[in-house]
């Protein structure tokens, strides 16, 4: 066993080019030396692929590839990943950066832990000009049901591609999450907290431009593999499908946020009842904020 493995970071992009040069940068930076870019240029009509090149010719480790039309997020991870040759997996994204020491982290973590099929961190979010903007806590992995927790900062091995398989070009926009719940239920995930990553919140970001989308999309998700992800407790069962029942009623779903209370009562009724009985006294987003309101007050220090 190599004593620096192979890290083989794939970088989807598709025009890019006002970004792209930091998140090359931020690998070039990496304390962790033994690794390869593999950049999947998904066809990109702007100054991408000069941007491409140019890195390409300073450092061997960058490795670009263009897709012959332009295939979208999933596919274009997948046509990355067939290149790579590394015994540890990453992606990232063209307009967000690595701490210098991210990949050593987790490479060590990895190691450290010959269980865990994937780790992944917490991170800084920063604005479009760069700046600092606030920090990312990692959830805990057994809040898979409810949020991803995962990020977008994460390690895993090789192993887990072969038996999980590919992104799947159906789950568009959460394709990460759904990959996410795929190796949960084969492999032990482990949270990092460290911050070492800066993901970069805008205006053109997909997170940003389809947000309603991405959560009508995650609903379904969600409905689809609840029943067969793994859950550590009946309440964390509960939580994620009180979770559902909250997207089925910013959806004006009434029949399907009813089913979802119902499973989630069944799962846990002392955890679950209250939630259920002020939202239907309150109503959903007023329970809510109701609820976040006392978990900041207890939290507070006397």
């Amino acid at each position: 066993m190599s004593p620096t493995p192979l890290v083989s970071i794939v970088l989807p992009t598709y025009n890019g080019s006002r970004y792209l040069a930091g998140a090359v940068e931020s690998v070039r930076r990496q304390t962790h030396t033994r690794w390869e870019l593999l950049i999947q240029d998904d066809a990109s009509t702007d100054e991408t692929p000069e941007i491409i090149r140019h890195f390409a010719a300073l450092d061997p480790r960058i490795l670009p590839a263009t897709n012959p039309e332009n295939l979208r997020l999933p596919r274009s991870l997948n046509a990355g990943f067939a290149r790579a040759s590394g015994r540890f997996l990453t992606w990232t994204s063209d307009d967000n950066e690595y701490r210098p020491e991210a990949l050593e982290a987790m490479v060590s973590a990895l190691e450290s832990d010959p269980k865990a099929g994937l780790v992944y961190c917490d991170m800084t979010d920063m604005d479009d000009q760069g700046r600092d903007v606030g920090d990312w806590v990692a959830p805990e992995p057994e809040a898979m049901g409810r949020v991803n927790p995962v990020g977008a900062c994460f390690l895993y091995r090789r192993e887990v591609m072969e038996s999980v398989g590919q992104y799947d070009d159906c789950w568009r926009l959460v394709e990460d999450w759904e990959y996410w719940m795929r190796v949960a239920s084969q492999f032990p995930l482990r949270a990092i907290h460290r911050n070492l990553y800066r993901y970069r919140r805008h205006e053109a970001s997909l997170t940003e431009t389809r947000a309603s989308e991405i959560r009508r999309i995650r609903m379904h998700l969600l409905e689809e593999r609840l029943p067969s992800l793994p859950h550590p407790s009946r309440r964390h069962r509960a939580e994620a499908y009180l979770h559902l029942a909250r997207l089925a009623a910013e959806a004006g779903d009434d029949r399907r946020e009813s089913a979802f209370h119902r499973i989630a009562l069944r799962a846990d009724p002392l955890h679950a009842l209250p939630v259920v009985a002020g939202r239907r006294l309150l109503g959903s987003g007023r329970a809510g904020a109701v609820r976040a309101w006392w978990r900041q007050r207890i939290r507070r220090p006397m």
